[in-house]
């Protein structure tokens, strides 16, 4: 009975550990950042005017919106 009792509160000690994993907040973006990043990657200016005006930094827009990308 009391190894029953050990393997059921080592199973619910698991099971609420599992349960308390916290995922990370899903990062977004406002309008006035949205467009900067699009209009910066149209013009090709990402890692200059868009880093100067620092409203967004080029990191964000890649990661965010698939835009100012270095590799691309």
């Amino acid at each position: 009975m009391k190894k029953e009792l050990a393997i059921l509160i080592l199973l619910l000690i698991f099971l609420f550990g599992c349960t308390k994993v916290q995922k990370e907040p899903e990062k977004k973006l406002d309008e006035l950042q949205t467009a900067a990043c699009e209009e910066a990657d149209k013009a090709g200016t990402c890692q200059t005017r868009l880093v100067e005006v620092g409203i967004v930094m080029p990191d964000e827009c890649c990661e965010i919106l698939g835009k100012c990308c270095e590799n691309e």
